[in-house]
């Protein structure tokens, strides 16, 4: 089954690329084809209309918080009214912390809306969502559209000073020369306005 992802108005892009990515490595059944970004509404429902021509599954990451007319599913049900897409059913897939996500079949299509939280995606993607989808093969008989290869970047590492020092536990020594220095500095402005006061 061919798979494009679309991640829209997604903050953590490169962290669930990185978590999606884990998560196929063990499906054979499932290839990412595509992968897109939309900004906006109207830009979501062009790279949507485009992975629904060349995917049998849609994965569509973020939007769930947007509110309004930005708000994912309220975009996707306009684009769903519009092009008079029949919904065979739909399923909410829960998420023990933060947004809900939905499975929505539309024929021999699958729409998958997930939020922008990596841990999330990395629970609610899994065997048990993909028993209700119908990953089978297509026969030996039937013609494969050639398979495009994109390559894929993902984002590197957090590496600030801030991010070493909570991952660490333990302050570096450039940490604790700067912290003595900066107290050192306060003790001693502390005592000259002592002595400037008279106090």
């Amino acid at each position: 089954m061919d798979c494009s992802v679309i991640y829209y108005i997604a903050y953590k892009t490169g962290y669930i690329q990185r978590s999606l990515a884990k998560k196929m490595r063990t499906m054979t059944s499932i290839t990412v084809k595509s992968g897109y970004a939309a900004v906006s509404p109207q830009d979501l429902q062009v790279k949507f209309r485009r992975a629904l021509r060349e995917s049998e599954l849609v994965i569509v990451i973020g939007g769930l918080e947007a509110g309004g007319d930005n708000d994912v599913m309220n975009v996707l049900s306009d684009y769903f009214a519009r092009a008079d897409l029949p919904v065979v059913w739909n399923k909410r897939v829960l998420n023990e912390q933060g947004s809900d996500g939905y499975l929505i079949n539309t024929g021999k299509r699958y729409v998958l809306v997930l939020p922008d939280d990596p841990d999330a995606v990395s629970r609610m993607f899994g065997a048990e969502l993909l028993k209700n989808i119908e990953t089978s093969s297509p026969t030996p008989n039937e013609i494969k559209e050639p398979v495009r290869t994109h390559t894929v970047v993902f984002a590197p590492e957090p590496d600030s000073g801030m991010d070493r020092l909570k991952n660490s536990g333990r302050p570096s020594l450039v940490t604790v020369i700067a912290i003595s220095i900066a107290s050192a500095v306060c003790i001693l402005a502390a005592l000259w306005v002592w002595y400037i006061l008279g106090l």
